[in-house]
């Protein structure tokens, strides 16, 4: 299923990361490649979902242990563990770095992470600036979509600000290649969606299309790219005939992708010194004690994350 090395930090102990994970290894063909997956995780955190979850064979897992900061309890998540998410985090993506591997990411409590790191806004933004990397960008994926997304986690007040020409040139060009190196697109055709309704009305709802999408657009034609907009968000997605989308914010991408196919979703950053893949979803505390979590989007991402080239 895999044919690369790869780490994987499990995310916040009292969510479902360690969980999913061990499903995707355990209930799947990926338990014949364990000697490529290398784990960052406490090991009492992997004792103690194994033991519930009756699986045996965590003896042959490659566990590079990190001490808990407390004890943890399944769906109430805990600020005393917010140095080991961190810690865990920080380990794992230095280990990816250093052997030049891909990284897995499990969902994280930002809440909690946040009393440890002022103003943490997620593993995007923090690789980014850990790692120096000039700009990143994350795309979402399945089988039915891909959106990269031009602004992440930021207050949608603040999104018109921050459409300029040189942010979607910018975006663009990392789509462009991600496209290329994931998956073997020679000519990746992109569609860039307008900011407001309509894609802006020719001015009518907002000047960001004409001010700031278009002129990118043009800019982008002329470098060879093929791109196409600002189309307008409300039909863009019903045919579907392109190989990616650049949405301008968060909630313009996200809701379309899950609700096509939510379980096969992950979250790729490209712009990285190194691949990195996460679940797309998050801790779902309220469901973890009862061990009902779906695999899929782990599974996903770790097949990925050991098949293709992300960078």
């Amino acid at each position: 299923m895999i044919k690369n090395p790869i780490v994987v930090s499990l995310g916040d102990p009292s969510g479902i990361g360690p969980e999913v994970f061990l499903k995707a290894i355990f209930e799947t063909q990926l338990k014949d490649y364990l000697d490529l997956i290398n784990i960052v995780s406490s090991k009492k955190v992997i004792e103690k979902i194994s033991r519930e979850l009756q699986y045996n064979e965590i003896d042959s897992l490659n566990i590079i242990n990190i001490d808990l900061g407390s004890d943890f309890i399944l769906g109430k998540p805990n600020k005393k563990n917010a140095s080991y998410v961190i810690e865990c985090l920080n380990k794992a993506a230095e280990f990816a770095y250093k052997e030049k591997i891909s990284l897995v990411t499990g969902p994280i409590n930002k809440k909690i992470v946040s009393s440890q790191i002022a103003n943490f806004s997620g593993h995007t933004e923090f690789l980014r600036e850990k790692f120096g990397s000039e700009d990143v960008l994350m795309l979402l994926a399945n089988n039915s979509l891909k959106i990269g997304v031009a602004t992440t986690h930021v207050a949608l007040k603040e999104v018109p600000q921050m459409i300029t020409k040189e942010l979607i040139i910018r975006k663009c060009r990392l789509l462009n290649q991600g496209l290329k190196n994931i998956y073997e697109l020679d000519s990746p055709k992109i569609a860039i969606l307008g900011l407001n309704p309509h894609a802006g009305e020719e001015g009518s709802y907002g000047k960001e299309e004409i001010e700031s999408i278009k002129p990118a657009i043009t800019d982008l034609k002329s470098e060879g790219l093929d791109v196409i907009g600002p189309i307008s968000a409300d039909t863009a997605f019903i045919n579907r005939d392109f190989d990616a989308y650049l949405s301008m914010y968060h909630d313009q991408a996200l809701p379309v992708l899950k609700t096509l196919d939510f379980h096969h979703s992950v979250n790729i950053t490209l712009g990285l010194p190194f691949n990195r893949v996460s679940v797309d979803h998050g801790t779902a505390e309220d469901i973890a004690p009862k061990f009902i979590a779906d695999y899929t989007s782990m599974l996903e991402a770790i097949k990925l994350a050991g098949n293709g080239n992300i960078t």
